[in-house]
């Protein structure tokens, strides 16, 4: 009775994994070009956000002190929106960058499915499902690093057609957060893993 109710609800999360993994990126790319469907512009908004950084953030010619960044901003014109066109090459290249968190989370998705896959067929403790742990705190990190490099590389894509390269880089406690999970359930997976060596060997003692 038990084996059948832990059935249907890993098989229940399975579907909601697995409708979650195809529609991550499917949202992204029409949140990408709504502006086509009459909705706001979302890359546009973006190249207004990296235009307005102060020249400070400019990639190509850092100041290094603050007199510079005065003088720089004051002898640098101010950028103007038809100075960065946004034509289709350079649409598509960001939405492959904002693809790139989807990527890892769509993995992760996946490592979540397989292991309530494993649930589903009683695989309840097996290295298999310890690995998948692992694997699940590994990516929690990579996503803490690509959630990082987005912000830059999408300004620096939608900037590429300009003048000057633009972009910044911003890291926030949440970011922190999703690192110190990805810490954490990697200990928890070489914890488990731990745990299941030695209960095997107790069974192979008695």
């Amino acid at each position: 009775m038990k084996y059948n109710k832990l059935e249907r609800m890993s098989s229940l999360i399975e579907w909601i994994l697995l409708f979650a993994l195809l529609a991550t990126p499917v949202m992204t790319v029409l949140g990408t070009w709504s502006h086509l469907l009459g909705g706001s512009d979302y890359l546009q908004d973006e190249l207004i956000s990296a235009l307005a950084q102060e020249g400070d953030k400019v990639l190509n010619g850092v100041p290094l002190t603050m007199g510079e960044a005065t003088a720089t901003q004051q002898a640098a014109p101010t950028p103007s929106l038809s100075d960065y066109p946004l034509d289709l090459g350079t649409r598509l290249l960001a939405t492959l960058v904002m693809l790139l968190p989807d990527l890892v989370f769509m993995l992760i998705l996946w490592q979540l499915h397989q292991l309530f896959r494993g649930y589903r067929h009683a695989m309840l403790f097996t290295f298999s499902q310890i690995r998948r742990y692992r694997l699940i705190g590994l990516l929690l990190c990579a996503s803490f690093v690509t959630k990082i490099i987005t912000t830059p590389l999408l300004d620096t894509v939608l900037t590429l057609p300009g003048p000057e390269l633009h972009g910044t880089i911003n890291i926030g406690s949440s970011d922190f957060q999703l690192l110190l999970a990805g810490l954490i359930v990697s200990a928890l997976a070489l914890v488990m893993r731990e745990a299941k060596q030695l209960a095997d060997e107790q069974q192979l003692t008695v």
